[in-house]
């Protein structure tokens, strides 16, 4: 398996995997961070709609491959608030059912997780459905639940729950990725 960072070029070479992927997650109920798609066509156009903020560096995307193909995706959303510059928003993290519970999503998170660090973000957090999979998941990834406040308007699915991680202040041992 490979950990692989997509940019604007590259989303379209595999778009169609990750639609695929996309489809599946809506047909099973997990498609956090995605507007409903169950037709191919409309998951591909949103992986599309993409382009503009990973070619901006506003978003960092991630696949996970094997030779079958792509098995999972992550990404990570780098538009921050003026009053959190430090803190970077998982959008969505889908791991394909032939993948699942081989470690693949834990993989993702940490080098999501790494890259962020690199960037000099010190908090990720991501919004859920109370009750989800999900939650499981992350709480073994080290993050904490927070209720979230009916009245926020920062996160894109307003679920239930915010999960956040507090990241070590500005661990940096690589070159700046932008």
């Amino acid at each position: 398996m490979k950990i692989v960072m997509l940019n604007a070029a590259t989303l379209p070479v595999y778009r169609d995997e990750l639609a695929q992927l996309l489809v599946e997650a809506n047909q099973q109920g997990s498609s956090a961070g995605f507007p409903y798609a169950i037709e191919q066509q409309d998951a591909e156009d949103s992986f599309d709609d993409l382009r503009p903020a990973l070619a901006q560096n506003e978003r960092v995307l991630w696949i996970a491959r094997d030779e079958k193909g792509v098995m999972g995706t992550v990404q990570l959303n780098l538009t921050h608030l003026a009053d959190s510059p430090h803190e970077a928003e998982i959008n969505t993290l889908l791991v394909c059912s032939r993948a699942r519970r081989r470690g693949v999503g834990r993989l993702l998170m940490r080098e999501l997780e790494h890259t962020a660090q690199n960037l000099r973000c010190t908090v990720l957090s991501s919004d859920m459905q109370s009750g989800s999979e999900a939650e499981a998941f992350y709480r073994a990834q080290g993050y904490r639940c927070a209720a979230l406040k009916v009245e926020s308007g920062r996160y894109s699915r307003k679920n239930e729950v915010v999960y956040y991680k507090r990241l070590s202040a500005f661990a940096c041992s690589s070159p700046s990725l932008f």
